[in-house]
């Protein structure tokens, strides 16, 4: 809805740009006609005829029209590029739309000109293009962004009596209390969990975005609305976008702006038991080491928002995987959830995710370690979530091949040693 203006002028533009080919079209035709008439009026006992003479058509016009198309399509890319600047707080998404929606616009109609004029082979290249443009432009800006998944990661260990359940759902990063957000809740809670943990990020605005001035008051109705519970609890860690520590207010999820370690959950449910490590924004930054971790041989699940935390020692040689604070496995974390990153949010076929929005943090992390579940060699595990929201502000809301997720992590207890679940 906030790109309505930006869509009437690109209209005015699409016309503009239109109305230019044609004409030119129309004249290289003409030209060509009338090129052709002066060579047949040179041959006498052609121009007695009322045979219809097919114009000459040069080598070189076909290399004229993808120069003719190509000319024209760089004036749109550069007039899409002045309106969108107009729109300064969301001009990325003025731009992927105006090169989605307008520029398939533009393709389509000039394949349908230069098909009136027998230009065949441009005509079925910029039809087929417009239509590619199309489609990727469709599933990046209006399918996969909002075609939230679930997905199961299974983990077995010794350290649990009875099957544990964790929701890990990071980078809600939204702009608006819509119909996903609440599909969002609703399907963390039908996963009825044991612990639910919220990985920071939950709003993304800048100053100037309309209509979100008491946002943050509709985000909490919305966790009023569909309330979040866990027997273990429910918690939501620091983020590095948008307000944090005003959140969460009366809706039973509890906000944790420090480090903090919670020891021993799950002892009343009969369940291991495990300890709980919630890492501050500044915490995710780097290593933490073992600061805090004693060796109470429960199942340790630390979670932050940044996974720098985890990797920061990723290419050493001693522990490819986890700096030198977890070379003690009985110390190590066994579980580490993150989020940030959004799994690239772009992922290109051949080539991987490429970071779309990435700060330095971000930069930091390999390529190939964006999204997904890493077994380290001293044991322990690092899940990097997807995340269920995207980029926002300035930058286009899109997802390709990577779409949003809530992450299911299913602990299974095993007996020691045997690798035999236990009944």
């Amino acid at each position: 809805m906030d790109t309505i203006p930006f869509h009437f002028m690109m209209f005015a533009l699409d016309i503009l740009l239109l109305i230019g080919f044609s004409f030119l079209l129309s004249w290289r035709s003409a030209s060509r006609k009338s090129a052709s008439a002066t060579v047949y009026d040179g041959l006498p006992y052609i121009s007695q005829t009322n045979i219809s003479q097919p114009a000459v058509q040069p080598r070189w016009s076909v290399w004229a029209d993808f120069f003719s198309l190509g000319l024209f399509g760089f004036v749109g890319i550069a007039g899409i590029r002045i309106i969108a600047k107009v729109f300064d707080t969301n001009k990325g998404q003025c731009m992927m739309e105006g090169l989605t929606y307008h520029g398939s616009i533009f393709l389509l109609i000039a394949a349908c000109l230069l098909l009136r004029k027998h230009r065949i082979i441009v005509a079925l290249f910029s039809g087929l293009l417009g239509l590619l443009i199309f489609s990727i432009g469709f599933d990046m800006l209006v399918w996969e962004p909002y075609h939230l998944v679930v997905e199961n990661y299974v983990i077995e260990t010794s350290k649990l009596k009875k099957p544990l359940k964790i929701v890990f759902v990071a980078d809600i990063q939204t702009d608006r209390i819509s119909n996903y957000e609440r599909r969002t809740l609703k399907l963390i809670q039908q996963q009825q969990a044991d612990l639910i943990i919220l990985g920071g990020d939950y709003l993304q605005y800048y100053q100037g975005t309309q209509g979100v001035s008491d946002l943050p008051e509709r985000f909490d109705n919305l966790f009023r609305e569909i309330p979040l519970t866990a027997p273990l609890g429910v918690y939501a860690i620091d983020g590095n976008i948008g307000p944090n520590n005003d959140l969460f207010k009366n809706t039973g999820v509890e906000m944790i702006s420090e480090s903090t370690i919670l020891e021993n959950l799950g002892t009343e449910q009969n369940l291991g038991p495990i300890d709980l490590v919630l890492l501050s924004l500044n915490d995710t930054a780097g290593s933490v080491g073992e600061r805090g971790l004693t060796d109470t041989g429960n199942f340790i699940v630390m979670a932050g928002h940044r996974p720098n935390f985890a990797i920061k020692g990723f290419r050493s040689q001693r522990y490819p995987g986890l700096d030198e604070g977890y070379q003690d496995a009985k110390r190590a974390p066994d579980l580490m959830l993150a989020g940030h990153t959004h799994g690239g949010q772009v992922v290109l076929p051949f080539y991987g995710p490429i970071g779309l929005g990435g700060d330095g943090f971000v930069k930091q992390i390999p390529q190939n370690m964006l999204s997904g579940m890493f077994t380290f060699a001293n044991g322990g595990r690092l899940l990097i979530t997807r995340g269920s929201g995207m980029e926002r502000g300035w930058a286009p809301r899109i997802r390709f091949f990577c779409k949003p997720e809530i992450s299911v992590i299913h602990l299974v207890p095993v007996e020691k040693n045997t690798g035999t679940e236990f009944q």
